[in-house]
Parts: C-alpha cells; sequence; structure tokens
C-alpha cells in the first residue's frame, strides 16, 4: 500500500510523501475548481434558466464573481507548476538548510492555495443556494 510509511524510509523520504500526496490533491481541486466554473458559467447565463424570475443584481454579481474566481484559480494553477518546477530542485539539496528552505516555501504555498480552496467553496456554495432558491419554488 503506498500511503503507509515504512520502517526503512527516511524523514527525508517521508515529508516528500507527504508533499507529493499534497500536490496531487492540489492539481485534482484545481482541476475540478475548472469543470465547475464551465458548469457555472452555463448555468448562469443559460437561456434555460430565463423563465426564472431571478434577482438580476444578485445573479449579475455571481456571474461577476465567476470571472475573478476563474482567474484567481488559473493563477494558483501557474503558481502549482512554477512551484513544482522549483520544487524538484530539492533533489539537489545537500543539507538541512536546503531542505527546510523547500518545506517553508511548500508549508507557505499549503496556507495559501488551502485559503483559495476555501474562498472558492463559498463562492461555490452561495451559486447552489441561488439555485436552490428558485428550484425550490418551481417544484
Amino acid at each position: 500500500m503506498k500511503d503507509l510509511i515504512y520502517k526503512h524510509e527516511t524523514i527525508d523520504d517521508i515529508q516528500m510523501k507527504f508533499m507529493d500526496k499534497d500536490i496531487e490533491l492540489w492539481k485534482e481541486e484545481i482541476s475540478i475548481i475548472r469543470v465547475e466554473i464551465l458548469f457555472f458559467k452555463r448555468m448562469l447565463t443559460s437561456s434555460v434558466f430565463k423563465v426564472l424570475i431571478f434577482n438580476q443584481q444578485k445573479k449579475e454579481d455571481l456571474i461577476k464573481d465567476l470571472i475573478k474566481v476563474k482567474e484567481i484559480n488559473e493563477s494558483y494553477y501557474n503558481q502549482l507548476v512554477d512551484f513544482l518546477n522549483k520544487l524538484d530542485m530539492i533533489k539537489e539539496c545537500d543539507d538541512v538548510q536546503c531542505e527546510t528552505f523547500y518545506l517553508n516555501n511548500h508549508t507557505k504555498f499549503r496556507k495559501e492555495i488551502e485559503s483559495h480552496f476555501s474562498a472558492y467553496r463559498y463562492y461555490k456554495k452561495n451559486v447552489i443556494l441561488f439555485f436552490d432558491s428558485y428550484l425550490e419554488d418551481k417544484i
């Protein structure tokens, strides 16, 4: 099983394993957000929902926010790619100070990207609640 920690692994091996796991989760999350953004855009601009009487200002605000969210998500995607390219250099480290530099960068990036994911979940909740309130009226 890949996720287990084995007796023969060094602390460096274990740290890299956790870092790799974080990175895979971040890639997946960014990818999912991309798909959801496309879906939300289609929903918010779809002619299917033109028959419903929406709070037009709320809808326009959600569309504006969607554009910002998309830009921010793409920025984090680019930052992640850059981070991955720089992270490859950890293999060249010969001392603890060098490794600590990369581990600190990882920790800082984790805090930033997870803050983005949290902000996105808040936006996503608002879109879902917006549609839910109108769908409930029509059922």
